[in-house]
């Protein structure tokens, strides 16, 4: 299952292997990285991981990408998630901070939520937010994402965010 979105200066759409090097320069960004569960990944991670995603039949991962320059600013998508119990599929989104906020930004992700919830036949969308996270957690409000739980999820404390279809 496939998505694109266009929302006047973002759009979300499918990684290609064409933008190994732009996956691997955001999962490998401190900043970008910086309340993932899996930190920053080596070179090496990073390559596996984009392979690992391109080929999984379950989930997709997107592009966010500045339409103008074609520069991507970010990924998002669907992937299992771990902690007290299974969280599938959960809502991620990883973004360089100079575009924390870009004015299309929230609209685009709107869009993207709403497609998901279609797409893959959800009732709801799920996340897992650090507690440390404060960006994410205002961004998921602004989704209208609800906080329903304290989490700890590999040893981090963080929230459990939904939202229905």
């Amino acid at each position: 299952m496939s998505l694109f979105i266009e929302y006047q200066q973002l759009s979300v759409r499918p990684f290609t292997a064409e933008d190994k090097q732009d996956f691997v320069r955001l999962v490998q960004h401190p900043l970008c990285m910086k309340y993932s569960i899996t930190g920053i990944l080596s070179e090496q991670q990073a390559n596996d991981c984009f392979d690992t995603l391109l080929n999984n039949k379950k989930h997709k991962m997107y592009a966010i990408q500045c339409v103008n320059s074609g520069f991507v600013i970010g990924c998002t998508g669907l992937q299992d998630c771990f902690i007290d119990e299974q969280i599938e599929p959960s809502f991620i989104i990883r973004l360089l901070p100079d575009f924390h906020h870009h004015q299309d930004l929230l609209p685009t992700l709107g869009l993207l939520v709403k497609q998901l919830l279609v797409v893959y036949k959800l009732s709801e969308l799920q996340t897992v937010i650090s507690q440390n996270n404060q960006f994410n957690m205002q961004l998921m409000a602004a989704l209208n994402f609800e906080k329903t739980k304290e989490v700890t999820c590999r040893g981090i404390a963080s929230y459990l965010y939904k939202i229905k279809s």
